[in-house]
């Protein structure tokens, strides 16, 4: 299965989302490859050094070089992750990116290479970067599953049903399946989540029962370049990408 975690909005927890998924698939026992899309580089500071020799930038960059070369292991705190493997990538690949714009079959350069490498990963996990660029077009191509995080506030949708129509016109309508993940959830914000849940209402059907709550683990994880499942297994967090990921594993089954 392949798993696009997009918005096109910034600080929905996107990258978090995608970093936990990725490491609690692999502690399920499955081979999981998490491909990191986004030139911010956040997931691969989680799982690689400050300076990866092999990125993903290369795929766009030249068309002779092949995904499976640049597959490495996920590392936390030095200790290499069972089953979880990851492809980084670095800023220079928003200047890569902008130079695809006259390349030909440039949103399905991503999916080309996948087709060599996929029999190797039960998961791939595909964290974006929060715009609709080409980096994005080739992950929605290639999708199984997109899952668009939001976060509670008022403009908690805005841009999701752009996103959505574009999604329909890169698949050319093919049957891509797709999910909110509602996150940052904070119960005391009463107001907020009861507005933020009657605007779901409108698309309940596709919205995922897991909800990820707001706690610290969360960023102090992410300060110490770690899961929040290595970080405090014992957490609040560790258990709602627990039931995110059963969730996930059964989506569409």
């Amino acid at each position: 299965m392949r798993i696009a975690l997009m918005n096109q909005k910034g600080g929905v927890g996107k990258t978090s989302v995608a970093v936990n998924l990725a490491y609690s698939l692999a502690q399920q026992g499955a081979d999981t490859l998490l491909l990191d899309l986004d030139p911010q580089a956040h997931a691969s500071m989680i799982y690689c050094d400050d300076n990866p020799t092999s990125t993903i930038n290369d795929i766009f960059e030249r068309r002779d070089t092949e995904l499976r070369a640049l597959i490495q292991p996920a590392v936390v705190a030095g200790c290499t992750v069972d089953t979880l493997a990851i492809v980084p990538s670095n800023i220079r690949l928003a200047v890569i990116a902008e130079r695809m714009i006259t390349e030909h079959f440039r949103e399905r350069r991503l999916h080309m290479q996948l087709q060599n490498v996929g029999d190797n990963f039960e998961y791939v996990v595909m964290d974006c970067p929060p715009n609709l660029g080409i980096l994005t077009v080739n992950a929605i191509y290639t999708a199984d599953v997109i899952v668009i995080p939001v976060t509670y506030g008022r403009y908690a949708l805005d841009g999701t049903a752009d996103l959505l129509e574009s999604v329909s016109i890169i698949r050319e309508g093919s049957g891509t399946q797709w999910a909110i993940l509602r996150n940052a959830f904070d119960a005391r914000n009463r107001a907020t989540v009861a507005y933020v849940e009657s605007e779901l209402a409108n698309v309940e059907t596709n919205v995922l029962k897991t909800v990820i709550r707001r706690t610290e683990a969360i960023n102090q994880a992410q300060i110490r370049r770690q899961p929040v499942y290595t970080y405090d297994p014992k957490s609040r967090a560790a258990r709602d990408f627990a039931s995110l990921t059963k969730e996930i594993q059964e989506y569409g089954c």
